[in-house]
This record gives C-alpha cells, sequence and structure tokens, in this order.
C-alpha cells in the first residue's frame, strides 16, 4: 500500500532504550499491513554515512573544535535527506529513521551544552520533518547497562553518566514543547512487545489523522 505523501516517523532516545529492537519490528507490523517500509537510521543511512557513523562513534576518535561533531551529523543529514528519505517519501512509503534532528538538541545543545540558539538556527535549516516522532524514555542509568550487554561501549556511551542525564532532560523538554509530533513511550521494565504495540498504535493513530486531514 502507498500513501500519497510517504509517511516519516523518527526514534528517538537516550543509549539502549530498544530504538533498535522495536524498529525492525514495528516495520514487519506495517508491512503486514500492506504498507511500503524504509528502514533507515542517522548516521549510517548512507554511504557517507556508514563512514560518518565508525568515524564518530570510534570511542579513540577527539575533536580539538566542540562543533566539528555537531557540523558533521548536519552534513550527514542532508546526504541522507536526498538520497534516501525525499526519495522514499514521494514514492509513498512509510519511513522508519532511527535518530533525526531532536538528536541533534539532545545530545548537542543537552549533553555537549552547545549555544541553544546556534544549534536550533542550524537544525532549522533542515525543512524535512516528522510526521510523528516516537520518543523511548528510560533513566540513563538502564539504558547504559542495556547497551553495554550488547558491544563495547562507543564515544557516546562512554561519557559520564551526567552527559546522559542531560541527554535525557532535554528530551523530556523537547516532548513538552512539541506535544503534537512527539509521542512519549516509558519502556522501563516493559517487555519488547509491550513497546512494539504501543508504538504501532501511535503510528496507526497518526496515519489516519494524516491521511484524513
Amino acid at each position: 500500500m502507498k500513501l500519497k505523501t510517504g509517511f516519516f516517523v523518527s526514534f528517538e532516545g537516550g543509549e539502549g532504550v530498544g530504538k533498535s529492537t522495536l524498529m525492525p519490528a514495528l516495520a514487519e507490523r506495517l508491512k503486514e499491513d500492506g504498507f511500503e517500509v524504509v528502514c533507515s537510521k542517522e548516521p549510517g543511512g548512507t554511504p557517507v554515512g556508514v563512514q560518518l557513523r565508525q568515524f564518530m562513534l570510534d570511542h579513540a576518535q577527539t575533536f580539538s573544535d566542540i562543533q566539528t561533531e555537531l557540523l558533521l551529523f548536519l552534513a550527514d543529514r542532508l546526504e541522507h535527506i536526498s538520497s534516501v528519505l525525499k526519495p522514499a517519501l514521494a514514492a509513498g512509503k512509510i519511513v522508519l529513521c532511527d535518530r533525526y534532528m531532536d538528536s541533534t538538541l539532545a545530545y548537542q545543545v543537552g549533553g555537549r551544552q552547545l549555544d541553544s540558539a546556534q544549534v536550533t538556527y542550524l537544525n532549522e535549516l533542515v525543512t524535512l520533518r516528522p510526521q510523528l516522532t516516537l520518543l523511548l524514555d528510560l533513566p540513563p542509568e538502564q539504558g547504559l547497562k542495556r547497551a553495554a550487554k550488547r558491544s563495547l561501549p562507543d564515544r557516546f556511551e562512554r561519557e559520564a553518566l551526567a552527559f546522559h542525564q542531560r541527554v535525557r532532560a532535554k528530551y523530556l523538554s523537547l516532548f513538552e514543547a512539541h506535544p503534537d509530533r512527539m509521542r512519549l513511550i516509558d519502556v522501563c521494565g516493559k517487555q519488547p512487545e509491550q513497546v512494539l504495540e504501543e508504538a504501532y498504535i501511535c503510528v496507526k493513530t497518526r496515519l489516519e489523522e494524516v491521511c484524513h486531514a
């Protein structure tokens, strides 16, 4: 089933909240309903993004200027939009994306404590907006323990707990500021199947709203 203009869903949250588990399961559920679905991520959704992801998540990587990381993420997003997101949406597909513009605000403004006005300005140069953002929420202490079980910590996962607490606080403030676009899913103590069901209901509800608007 194709939509007239496609449907863009972004997935947000701190480390270890379960985005990479939820997304493919939700994609399969939507495909069973007859939709065409594309899954992508930032960084890493394009050939350029794959290289940037390896570079930026490498725990040995350092930057002499604190804004270098921000600009690399934004460059990856522009490439991702033009080569993956816009074509898929134009073809009437549902796009599920692991991290998007809210990650920039949460990690760069919240975590890195960069100037909010500057980051917001640069972020808003990207005009493609998700129609729905699912924010998976979990205390960072629990999320980091989950992340440690799946692989060696990357450069972000190695940050101090205070960094991750600031990221979470920024995410929650974004949710409060954008209740029309964002839906909060508390994943604490829930099985993947429960989270999937909540996410599926959120997507189908928003799809109906968009289709009948």
